[in-house]
């Protein structure tokens, strides 16, 4: 066969328009793949998440709101149900809940609620929903009636965890050395929630800060959450071992109890007593900013969110999700006190998370080596709308 002149020709056209071809729709499939990491979902995905309290709870309430932005964000369809503070209404919540929907959701966040965890696992298998549990709250025997995510359940995908016991640590160490370097001989009383696991292992990183730093441990007391029962249990302390000056509390709500207490008797923290508590919620991050509370570990807020970033990773085809694993929890708590307060000041001092972009800190976490590499206070920041280091915080005294 013998080609001539214009039939060469034609052929590199042809190949010449099939290269162009096979690079445009190339760039397409990228594009489109970029698009879907930058806007989010394109598929409908509904998720329910329980809120295991009521919704007047200052800490679940803002857990909540963070939740929904980040659903926002990321264009997931968030319902929230409410549990009313125990393991019965939040059952009749969920047998509610699908009973009058028309289709189950494809994913459920909650808690598992000591004491109930099997029968909920057991009722959520038969809705076909897949599980995203938050926290781990169950003894070992109640544990083992379940098992590990996608082990006996197989629409359980995983957990969304932070360590309690560090966290706990972490507070009471910069307590106890803020009194320290006040020259004081550190003489504490701790403030906890409830008699289970999370109040528990929160107490064990009290305690284990007081063996580390040789401080003298006066007493525990059960405050059950409560402002009120911490004031009025922080007045007895303070009358039984008038020279606390050292007061840890498991909650900035119950801290805030503390406070009140502490200041009628005439007393001031960062003085008298160094005072901190969990959670950074804004009156608490005001507090710290006006001296009156001395810090405050947090940042479990996220958990929802977070839960949320681990279904969008899952929905668009991303291999790691920020479950607990053998290697990392999901992450761990940070601490605000006066060192630091001012920089992050814009951004924990409101309810919601406003100057946090969702899509950032979902592009973070769905690389598995950023876990490791930066704490929580850095991911926020990373993420963050504002400049956090040149922010000027109008309100500080």
């Amino acid at each position: 066969m013998v080609i001539t002149n214009s039939t060469h020709s034609f052929i590199e056209h042809l190949l010449k328009t099939l290269r162009v071809f096979v690079l445009m729709t190339l760039v397409s499939l990228i594009m489109t793949h970029y698009v879907m990491a930058q806007d989010g979902i394109q598929k409908s995905v509904n998720v329910v998440m329980v809120n295991p309290s009521i919704k007047a709870d200052p800490f679940w309430h803002k857990t909540e709101i963070i939740t929904q932005q980040a659903a926002k964000a990321l264009n997931i369809n968030l319902d929230i149900i409410y549990g009313d503070g125990t393991r019965f209404f939040q059952f009749e919540a969920l047998k509610s809940y699908f009973k009058n929907i028309e289709h189950s959701p494809d994913y459920i966040i909650l808690i598992n609620y000591p004491g109930n965890a099997k029968q909920t696992m057991d009722f959520l298998k038969q809705q076909n929903v897949k599980i995203i549990t938050l926290e781990q709250t169950l003894s070992p025997e109640e544990q083992a009636q379940i098992g590990s995510p996608g082990e006996l359940y197989k629409g359980w995908l995983g957990e969304i965890y932070f360590d309690n016991e560090n966290a706990g640590y972490i507070l009471a160490s910069n307590l106890l050395e803020q009194a320290k370097v006040a020259k004081k001989k550190p003489l504490v009383a701790g403030i906890s929630g409830h008699f289970g696991s999370e109040s528990t292992l929160r107490n064990n990183g009290l305690i284990a800060a007081i063996k580390e730093h040789n401080a003298e441990l006066t007493q525990i007391v059960h405050a059950g959450w409560s402002a009120e029962d911490a004031y009025h249990k922080t007045l007895k302390l303070l009358q039984r071992y008038p020279n606390i000056n050292v007061i840890w509390s498991a909650s900035d709500h119950m801290a805030l109890g503390a406070l009140k207490a502490i200041e009628e008797l005439g007393l001031k923290v960062g003085k008298d007593i160094f005072l901190g508590g969990f959670d950074w919620m804004s009156s608490a991050i005001e507090s710290i900013n006006q001296q009156r509370l001395t810090a405050s570990v947090g940042g479990h807020f996220l958990m929802g969110a977070i839960a949320i970033i681990a279904i969008y990773d899952i929905e668009n085809g991303i291999p790691y999700q920020p479950f607990v694993n053998s290697t990392h929890n999901s992450f761990n708590l940070a601490l605000i006190n006066s060192s630091n307060v001012k920089r992050y000041y814009d951004l924990l001092i409101l309810e919601d998370l406003k100057h946090v972009d969702f899509k950032k800190l979902a592009n973070l976490y769905s690389r598995e080596e950023q876990i490791s590499t930066f704490n929580l206070l850095e991911m926020l920041e990373m993420s963050s709308k504002v400049n956090l280091k040149q922010s000027t915080n109008k309100t500080a005294n």
